[in-house]
């Protein structure tokens, strides 16, 4: 592992590298690499005596290696970072006006392919590194790959120390109402119910009911990003971590990333969507939902959900019956339970719903239970007669954010 740091010479490009050489000490890093970077080769000699000044003042920690490129900041610090394998960006929030780290954060930002710390302030990381103090983070949590990373990133940072996690999520009442199929009560109030269950999927999420992290979802009306810089305040966390998209837009960060490096008071940790970041924690299949219309065929998903979840897990059986049809319940309730396998200890449900959109209520009734499996067969139709008719499972495919298993015809 590496840290790259760069610097102009600033003050706060200083405080940048001894949080830097902190955490490196902090992971047993062998050298912290500092790049200062110029525009032409005759700068090069100021250069050299600006660091040498530098590292004069440098406390204890890994040794630093001091590199002056030619070039501009964000592709000359790409540069390095691939050449050293580094895993770690550190630039300061602020600097000189002139100075080539301050002026280009945003461009360090987006084209770094690993994640980048933008230091505000470094009391905090310092008191972290030195088993000082707890450092508090503000995880931002999305659907993206990107927010994925940032996880893994924070569950990895924990193994250097204490890290006290909120899990920062933005929801707007009337996406989330159609996300867990219900009413949205009030577009600009907060829902309890949806709050509850935002609450409950972003622990698991995160790491599972027994994770300490704190979940705070939060009714939205305007920016995320500025939900996130005012939950952060709210929170009095010392950082934030947040996903970026990078190249949205015209080549610019992401609107989310972008309002929260510009506008939070923390230090920023921006965690890009292809960084090389290990997966410390897998996911946990203990809930599965299986949808059938008791066909034969439709049926024979019903195992696999059993085979994903361990004893002890909960399986919950799923008919959706049209509108208008006629049918009686209770027969429907006892076909379901017949279909779980003999002597398998787990903790079975049925379900039994109307609805003329059979994949929306297969994927609303996922993410009202909170399973971590859809599990359903499909007919494999195709051509015409795809066309006219819909696949269920290409329905829930596109509706669910949960993961389908799909059992395909033989």
């Amino acid at each position: 592992m590496t840290i790259v740091c760069g610097t102009d010479f600033s003050p706060a490009s200083a405080a940048a590298l001894e949080v830097a050489r902190a955490l490196g000490a902090r992971r047993g890093d062998r050298e912290v690499v500092l790049i200062h970077v110029v525009d032409q080769e005759a700068e090069i000699p100021r250069a050299r005596t600006a660091i040498d000044a530098l590292l004069e003042k440098g406390r204890s920690g890994p040794p630093i290696r001091a590199e002056v490129v030619i070039g501009r900041a964000a592709s000359a610090l790409a540069s390095v970072v691939r050449a050293q394998h580094a895993d770690l960006v550190v630039i300061a929030a602020s600097s000189q006006p002139s100075g080539p780290i301050g002026s280009t954060t945003d461009a360090v930002i987006r084209t770094s392919r690993v994640p980048v710390l933008v230091v505000r302030d470094p009391v905090p990381w310092l008191k972290f590194a030195r088993g000082e103090q707890p450092l508090r983070l503000l995880l931002g949590v999305d659907d993206s790959v990107a927010c994925e990373l940032g996880i893994q990133w924070t569950l990895a940072l924990r193994g250097f120390g204490e890290v006290e996690v909120v899990l920062g999520a933005i929801y707007y009442p009337d996406d989330a109402a159609a996300q867990y199929g219900l009413r949205a009560e009030s577009l600009v109030d907060s829902d309890p119910e949806i709050e509850r269950l935002l609450a409950r999927d972003l622990v698991r999420h995160f790491g599972g009911p027994a994770d300490d992290a704190i979940p705070r979802p939060r009714r939205g009306l305007g920016r995320i990003g500025d939900h996130l810089v005012e939950l952060a305040r709210q929170e009095a966390v010392d950082a934030i971590v947040i996903g970026t998209t990078q190249n949205t837009g015209s080549g610019r960060l992401g609107s989310v990333s972008s309002v929260i490096v510009h506008d939070a008071a923390q230090s920023i940790v921006c965690v890009p969507p292809d960084a090389a970041i290990p997966t410390l924690r897998v996911p946990i299949v203990t809930r599965a939902l299986v949808a059938t219309d008791l066909s034969q065929f439709a049926n024979r998903a019903v195992p696999f959900a059993f085979a994903l979840t361990p004893d002890g897990g909960e399986v919950h059986l799923l008919h959706v019956a049209d509108p208008d049809a006629e049918y009686d319940e209770s027969e429907l309730v006892r076909a379901l339970f017949a279909l779980a396998p003999a002597g398998m200890r787990r903790e079975v449900s049925v379900h039994v719903l109307r609805g003329e959109d059979a994949a929306m209520v297969i994927a609303q009734t996922a993410a009202r239970l909170g399973v971590d499996v859809i599990c359903l067969a499909s007919h494999g139709r195709s051509g015409i007669s795809r066309a006219l008719v819909g696949s269920i499972a290409d329905k829930v495919l596109r509706a669910s954010r949960k993961p389908v298993l799909v059992l395909r015809p033989t």
